[in-house]
């Protein structure tokens, strides 16, 4: 019993620092980098893969990576297989992560404008090279004719109908417009069970993903339900996974 009730004050300080302050307990340290102590083994995930992309540039971090692969793996212990799609790829470190959880069978598509000219372009903008390179980084013996690239803005994407996924990360355009769209297109081929990750979600500095989500939710509601809203070290947005109700 005393160990649940540390196991339960160490979840609430955690989650919840300012509560645990005012409980007397120590938080975790602000700003505390995500990756293993010095003195801690790093786990299988960090060797192959959160130590490769760190080379790579981009936000997806350690939090990310685990929430991904944890959930990648879950879906494929439960038999829920299929393709995995992406959104706003950027250099590739979240797409390095979906294809080393790629299963047999299964391919991956991304879609982005890459180095073309649009509104909120970044002010170093990946090419196609960069990303298959990276991907390589990280896995060195994938065959990329299992990679789909589509360098477009997302509205001008075209999938097959008849084409579904089982897990979707949406980090594309982040005006309220284009967030809305892609996450109706990304809901529209998902397969039962399936997930949907959407970045910066209440992202200050980035209120159009927010509302394109909330629109998405709202109009939505019924058929997609939110499992999990998660705040990730040193990140001001939050990573919102989706999922189908019932």
């Amino acid at each position: 019993m005393n160990m649940i009730r540390r196991m339960r004050a160490a979840a609430k300080a955690f989650l919840n620092p300012q509560a645990a302050r005012r409980a007397g307990a120590s938080p975790p340290p602000a700003g505390s980098p995500p990756f293993p102590r010095a003195d801690a083994e790093p786990c299988a995930l960090v060797n192959a893969v959160v130590s490769r992309f760190d080379r790579i540039p981009g936000f997806f971090n350690v939090d990310d990576c685990m929430h991904f692969y944890l959930i990648l793996e879950m879906q494929a212990l439960l038999g829920v297989t299929g393709d995995l799609l992406e959104i706003g790829p950027y250099f590739g470190r979240s797409t390095s992560l979906l294809v080393f959880c790629l299963k047999r069978d299964e391919k991956i598509l991304v879609c982005d404008a890459f180095d073309a000219e649009i509104e909120d372009a970044y002010a170093s903008t990946p090419t196609i090279d960069d990303l298959k390179r990276n991907i390589g980084l990280v896995n060195p013996d994938f065959d990329f004719d299992r990679l789909e690239i589509h360098s477009c803005l997302s509205k001008d994407l075209r999938i097959p109908a008849d084409r579904r996924f089982r897990f979707a990360h949406v980090d594309g355009g982040h005006d309220a417009e284009t967030a809305y769209h892609d996450i109706s297109l990304a809901a529209s081929r998902l397969l039962p069970r399936g997930i949907i990750a959407i970045d910066d979600y209440k992202h200050p500095d980035w209120p159009g993903v927010t509302e394109g989500t909330d629109r998405f939710l709202q109009e939505r509601g019924s058929e997609f339900r939110v499992l999990a809203d998660m705040n990730r070290h040193v990140a001001k947005g939050r990573k919102l996974y989706l999922t189908r109700a019932g």
